[in-house]
């Protein structure tokens, strides 16, 4: 009896632990796709193309790349994504990354 009461708690503990784990490859890959729109950057090719191209199709939708110049004027291009949620109605939130161009 006791265990048929844990069950939903089991099934909620796994569902936030993949739910974690999306969210880090999330990150990791905007990482990435900054990393790739920056070197793109740094030799004149779009940032946002290369940084789509290292995002792949799923994470790529829905992603924002943006180049900026900040106050020393060096250029950064951050990458915004959606996080994948297992749970359909429930708001995506999105993870950024941000990488500095070569120069």
């Amino acid at each position: 009896m006791e265990l048929v009461a844990l069950l939903p708690l089991i099934a909620l503990a796994a569902v936030m632990l993949v739910q974690v784990g999306l969210a880090a490859h999330a990150w990791g890959a905007a990482r990435e796709a900054a990393r790739a729109g920056a070197r793109a950057e740094a030799v004149d090719a779009p940032a946002g193309a290369a940084a789509r191209r290292m995002l792949g199709g799923h994470l790529a939708r829905g992603s924002v790349v943006r180049t900026r110049a900040d106050r020393a004027g060096r250029e950064h291009v951050s990458v915004r994504v959606r996080v994948p949620m297992i749970v359909p109605w429930v708001p995506a939130p999105a993870v950024s990354a941000e990488a500095e161009v070569p120069g």
